[in-house]
């Protein structure tokens, strides 16, 4: 455990935003020559990808196997390499503010929280994270630590976000949502990129890759980046503590071993530390997590036909942190294969076997208010699934049912089931209607901890059963017009076994109970309109409303922290394209307040200008929440402080400087 009561932080001078700069971004939004645009063959590769197209794009999270987003039956939203591009967002927590659904709120400088569907906080647990089929979340408490989890972004083929239950194809805690990050192969990344960027909010960043043929038919690319971020402010102005400056290094290669055949190899290694202020009796104190760890992947897999292939893979993964509450070393094992099956051309079968075991060792230090009991322990997970796609009426229907069957050590057996319907009523129209079952499995910290916050105690319990969903889902995916798409989805979540406290004897004890049900329903839009040649806007709405309940045995207060969820989200991204060189990006958001967080409404615009100095070169000049000079976008509950006594500081406003050299 790191704890410096003396650290003290260099004062480093913050660059000014002048409203000269505004200005000047409000004067590139003029509308663009779009008939007479020049674009040249590598732009035009980047930014001509139509409306159909995008529906064409192939995804592979709703049924894990390649098939259109067009005819995806589940709510969907794919952010694309282009959409990262021109984002001008530098961490992968900013890139998912622009789905419907899915709620990004920055606790502090190093830290975010993040959730589909409601349920939202620092330790947000019923979203599933992966990168490259590599599951991100930690058994400890059934989160992501966001700040661990980073990759060069330019290397991101696309991002897959599913809001809503996937437990059938992907397990135990895909709840809510699942997101899915794919990077891109190493035959699409040869040759060099070098990134570089200043900044008063990112100081310094830098980035570095190059990929080179292997062999016959293979490819290998290698990467390294670092970053040094500034501290941000309290809510009362006070320095937050909270910079943040890491590294990662990392390799990824690319076989073909023959026509059929082919391997994936990768591997990532990354160590930094990040910065927190601490609320005590005595005033604020400055903490330090130090946050280390790698992960090896290997992927076979084997064509075996039109619609059918083989693969398996296995990958081991390393975390270590050490912060102010506890220290924590952390194994993974993971082994899935997996079959797609085309029988009969009507039936597209896909089935699956998982294993997983993980083992920690955690620790805490001398004083300190937390323990775990027993501190070291090794789980596993056994798990196999299968589901059918069949096609009626000449492929205009699809029914599709499946199920998964899970063994876990802290909630034994589980079944997750679903069953879905896809109707293509049109050439452009496509209607889906889903029911969903999928469960939360209890965490490591719910089961095993101790917590001895003053004269109250907070116990694990190792009986708990596992959080329940039922998934009700309509959607509508159309383009009615050449230059419009529409997706609409609408949901009913009713919710089972909900996690509380309750009061254990007559004394101050607390304990972990399943006292919670209730339901979440909203409606969710995400729309593209190419209003030009030069000119597309993306919009994104969604509105969430909870229905929370607890029984007498609960604690009131337990049942609330989970309508921690705005109920209204906005997001409009515009693309205007400015002669053949210059880009103006402009990202608008709304987001409405939280009242049990004591968090306001807030908007924030992001904008980006962009000028591509030469074919292989780019410039951006990056403004990031420029309607205000500081906004908080999640409190603690109530106002109060959270257990570990972190103090959650605000979002400035920041200028940012990127240049790009591809060679």
């Amino acid at each position: 455990m790191t704890l410096d009561l003396s650290r003290t932080r260099s004062e480093t001078a913050r660059l000014r935003l002048l409203r000269s700069f505004v200005c000047l971004f409000c004067l590139g939004a003029l509308p663009a020559q779009g008939d007479d645009l020049l674009v040249s063959d590598r732009l035009q590769r980047l930014k001509g990808m139509k409306i159909q197209e995008l529906l064409d794009v192939s995804v592979t999270s709703v049924s894990r196997r390649p098939q259109k987003y067009a005819d995806a039956a589940a709510a969907l939203f794919v952010i694309s390499s282009e959409d990262i591009r021109r984002s001008g967002a530098t961490r992968i927590p900013e890139l998912l503010r622009m789905v419907p659904g899915i709620e990004v709120a920055q606790i502090d400088a190093n830290k975010w929280a993040i959730s589909s569907r409601g349920f939202n906080g620092r330790y947000a647990s019923k979203l599933l994270v992966q990168l490259d089929g590599r599951t991100l979340y930690t058994p400890l408490y059934s989160g992501v630590y966001w700040d661990a989890q980073d990759t060069l972004l330019d290397d991101i083929e696309r991002i897959e976000v599913i809001r809503g239950p996937g437990a059938t194809l992907w397990g135990a805690n895909a709840v809510n949502g699942i997101i899915n990050i794919i990077t891109r192969s190493a035959h699409d990344t040869e040759g060099g990129l070098l990134e570089l960027a200043v900044g008063n909010e990112e100081r310094t960043s830098g980035a570095i890759r190059y990929g080179l043929p292997v062999g016959d038919g293979g490819a290998l690319r290698v990467y390294a980046k670092g970053f040094e971020r500034d501290g941000s402010v309290t809510r009362s102005g006070e320095e937050g503590g909270d910079d943040w400056r890491g590294g990662q290094l990392g390799f990824r290669a690319d076989l073909d071993l023959s026509t059929e055949d082919t391997l994936t190899l990768q591997g990532d290694y990354y160590d930094g530390d990040a910065g927190a202020n601490l609320a005590r009796r005595s005033g604020l104190i400055s903490a330090e997590a130090d946050i280390s760890g790698g992960n090896l992947l290997g992927r076979w897999s084997r064509q075996q036909g039109m619609d059918s292939a083989l693969a398996l893979q296995i990958y081991y993964d390393q975390t270590r942190r050490t912060n102010w509450t506890l220290t924590e070393i952390r194994d993974t094992l993971d082994i899935d294969l997996k079959q797609d099956i085309n029988l009969a051309g009507r039936h597209l079968l896909v089935w699956g076997l998982g294993y997983r075991t993980t083992r920690d060792d955690l620790s805490t230090g001398p004083g300190s208010a937390l323990r775990l009991d027993p501190s070291r322990r090794q789980d596993t997970i056994l798990s196999g699934f299968i589901q059918d796609d069949l096609s009626l009426a000449n492929g205009r229907l699809h029914l599709i049912v499946g199920t998964k069957l899970e063994r876990n050590d802290y909630t034994h057996w589980e079944l997750q089931p679903n069953i879905r319907l896809l109707w293509n009523m049109a050439t452009d129209t496509n209607l889906w209607a889903a029911v969903s079952r999928a469960v939360r499995t209890s965490s490591r910290f719910e089961s095993d901890s101790i917590i001895m916050a003053g004269p109250i105690v907070i116990s694990g319990n190792p009986e708990l059963t596992s959080e329940r969903l039922t998934a009700y889902e309509v959607g509508l995916r159309a383009r009615p017009r050449e230059n419009l798409s529409i997706d609409l989805t609408a949901f009913v979540n009713q919710y089972d076994h909900l996690q509380t406290y309750k009061m254990v004897g007559r004394g101050l004890v607390l304990t972990y109970d399943n006292g919670g049900d209730g339901i979440g329903y909203g409606v969710e839009l995400a729309s593209n309109w190419d209003l030009t040649h030069a000119w597309r806007l993306k919009l994104a709405y969604s509105w969430l409303q909870m229905e929370l309940n607890s029984d007498e045995s609960a604690s009131i207060a337990s049942i609330d922290i989970y309508d921690s969820a705005p109920h209204h989200q906005l997001s409009l991204r515009s693309w205007v394209d400015i002669g053949s060189n210059w880009e103006f990006d402009t990202n608008l958001y709304f987001v409405d307040g939280v009242e049990n967080f004591a968090s306001d409404a807030y908007v924030r615009l992001d904008v980006r200008l962009g000028w591509r100095l030469a074919p292989d070169m780019e410039l951006s000049l990056i403004g990031r929440n420029l309607s205000d000079d500081h906004h908080g976008e999640l409190s603690n509950f109530r106002g109060g402080s959270v257990a570990d006594g972190l103090v959650y500081t605000q979002v400035e406003r920041s200028l940012l400087l990127q240049a790009k050299w591809f060679f």
